[in-house]
């Protein structure tokens, strides 16, 4: 589909001419006409499985598109590499990014370049450190060169990144879910660069789930859906509630669906019990309660001890103080396969690392939580399993072409709802949700989001940790707020919004939400 970019006088820097791409016959990216100019946020939108991806993949050379042109400063160009985008400007910075993390910023910085060198052909380490310095600071960036990378905060990771690309003369920065996963006040910071950049000249197109941040950044928004452009437009002629019914055909009246009642669970009914938990470094002095029947927010910066406390009430490590209980019992887990069976699941805040086998299949990926209620005298009932796998397909909406397809290579959305079903078929009465919709689209959130909800109406416990303020808002019957490893408030009623959430994980407790400590 061509849509003509309304109203912009500059000279285009990048045009694409009715370019698309298919894989195996089916069509990733539909005929599409498009253009960039310096100076501008291009934002791009839609459901996982709408085509972005595909279109990075031939800007940033990854990919040769199956027809149509591409064209550079008004010039023709084939971009058969990465190494050719990156030679023209062309820069793409991943939501996962690639990094040495024992190395230093500015070994990382200088990557794949001539490294200076001294008598004897020795590396000259203030020269080098001087010159990423120097990068870093055109770039508005105050980060130590020296320090090892993998110590960096998500933030820094990200800025140094966009350094390292524009000292390479980038002039098209392609940025994929560069806050996925990033709290609210290092998101800010991010979003305030890149305005700064914008106005340098530099075009960014910019690819996010979170709408409120295309439409403030953007100068214009693109939308796909099933690999065809449906809309462009300029960023001040769109609204959230509009963009959605352009992605996913239709309107999302329930953003943060409630079945249950506005009341709190089961106060008779506590499933689980936490008091004065502690491990030395990470967390200290928690206590927290999960009833029957009710959704708890967990929120707080990055860094704040949350996913940390929630692995300890899983038995990936123990506590050095304080005691636990699950469904009235005393509980001290010794592994996750303790918890398993006690009826406690855990979802992982990083799917890809510590959930998935990107290259296994979709069977095994679902199977493997409830392999044990799958075998008889130590054998899997193939027939039994292969059931089983349709069942749960079915029941969760997994769009895959079939159990066969390999898990890695689903999106985002359909990876985590793969990864809920594997835990919800073993029935938890307790449920750990560490960023449960994290890098998801639109559609998918809201689906994740009705699970829990109707986990919630029919008596489970549900523990829901997110960086997504108006998610852990919405979501949740109340919300505790961790601050530097300690739960500093816990908020119910009028006091349960955003701006007080952030308050009290910035440590401003008592100057809005009282003595909620």
């Amino acid at each position: 589909m061509s849509i003509e970019s309304p109203g912009h006088s500059r000279e285009p820097l990048l045009e694409l001419a009715g370019v698309c791409r298919s894989f195996g016959g089916v069509e990733a990216l539909q005929p599409t006409t498009l253009s960039v100019v310096p100076g501008e946020v291009l934002g791009l939108v839609g459901e996982n499985g709408a085509g972005k991806s595909t279109l990075i993949r031939l800007i940033s050379g990854v990919l040769r598109p199956d027809s149509g042109e591409l064209r550079w400063r008004g010039n023709h160009v084939v971009l058969d590499s990465p190494r050719r985008a990156i030679d023209l400007g062309i820069a793409t910075i991943h939501q996962e990014l690639e990094y040495c993390g024992h190395l230093s910023v500015a070994e990382n910085m200088m990557l794949g370049e001539t490294w200076p060198t001294g008598w004897g052909r020795w590396i000259d380490w203030p020269a080098l450190q001087a010159e990423a310095r120097n990068r870093l600071q055109r770039a508005g960036c105050d980060v130590a060169v020296d320090m090892e990378f993998s110590r960096l905060t998500a933030v820094e990771k990200q800025l140094v990144a966009i350094a390292t690309s524009l000292a390479r003369d980038a002039r098209l920065l392609i940025l994929d879910e560069p806050t996925a996963s990033l709290a609210a006040p290092d998101a800010r910071r991010l979003i305030e660069h890149l305005k700064t950049i914008r106005d340098s000249g530099v075009a960014i197109i910019y690819v996010s789930h979170r709408l409120d941040e295309v439409l403030e950044l953007s100068t214009r928004v693109a939308v796909l859906r099933d690999g065809e452009m449906v809309h462009l437009a300029d960023s001040n002629e769109l609204d959230g509630p509009g963009l959605v019914r352009e992605m996913i055909g239709r309107s999302l009246q329930h953003v943060f669906p409630r079945t249950r009642g506005r009341e709190d669970g089961d106060p008779e009914s506590v499933l689980l019990r936490v008091e004065r938990l502690g491990r030395e470094g990470l967390f200290s002095n928690v206590s927290l309660e999960v009833r029957a029947g009710e959704v708890v927010g967990l929120a707080g910066l990055v860094g704040a001890g949350r996913s940390e406390l929630a692995r300890a009430i899983y038995g990936l490590y123990r506590a050095d103080s304080g005691t636990m209980e699950l469904l009235g019992r005393p509980w001290s887990p010794r592994s996750p396969w303790e918890a398993l069976r006690a009826g406690l699941v855990y979802l992982p805040e990083e799917r890809k690392r510590h959930g998935l086998v990107a290259d296994h299949a979709v069977a095994p990926t679902l199977t493997i939580g409830i392999r044990d209620r799958l075998t008889r005298w130590g054998l899997i009932g193939r027939a039994q399993e292969r059931a089983r796998v349709a069942a749960m397909i079915s029941d969760y909406d997994i769009r895959c072409s079939g159990p066969d397809q390999v898990v890695g290579t689903l999106s985002g959305g359909n990876q985590q709802k793969a990864l809920l079903a594997r835990w919800l078929e073993r029935d938890p009465r307790v449920l750990l949700l560490d960023e449960p919709t994290r890098g998801v689209d639109v559609g998918a959130k809201a689906e994740i989001h009705s699970m829990i909800d109707r986990l919630a109406a029919a008596g489970h416990g549900v523990l829901l940790i997110s960086s997504d303020l108006p998610e852990v808002v919405g979501m949740s019957d109340r919300v505790l707020v961790m601050s530097r490893g300690t739960v500093v408030a816990e908020l119910s009623g009028e006091l349960q919004t955003e701006r007080e959430v952030l308050q009290a994980a910035a440590g401003l407790v008592g100057d809005v939400t009282g003595d909620v400590q």
